[in-house]
C-alpha cells in the first residue's frame, strides 16, 4: 500500500496532477491481489469505521484492533 511518504515521494517527482493520478492509479503496490485476504478484511473495517459504523469494544478481536490501528497509522490517519 502506498504511504503517506510514498505519495510525497511521487509528488516531488512528478509535477504535472494528470500524470501523478494516473501514476497512483497504475502503482504497483496498490495491486489488491497482491494483498492477503487478512488485509483487505482490515481494509473493509477501515472502510465501515470511518463511514461511522458503530462498532462495539468486542466486535473484533484484540488483534483486529491493533492491526487496524496500525493500518491508520501507516496510512495517516488521525493527523
Amino acid at each position: 500500500m502506498c504511504t503517506p511518504k510514498d505519495r510525497a515521494k511521487c509528488t516531488a517527482e512528478i509535477d504535472d496532477e494528470e500524470h501523478l493520478e494516473w501514476t497512483c492509479k497504475n502503482c504497483p503496490k496498490k495491486k489488491p491481489e497482491d494483498l492477503h485476504p487478512y488485509t483487505h478484511k482490515l481494509l473493509r473495517l477501515r472502510r465501515l469505521k470511518l463511514a461511522g459504523y458503530p462498532f462495539g469494544a468486542n466486535d473484533l478481536t484484540m488483534e483486529e484492533w491493533f492491526d487496524l490501528g496500525k493500518m491508520e497509522e501507516m496510512m495517516g490517519i488521525g493527523k
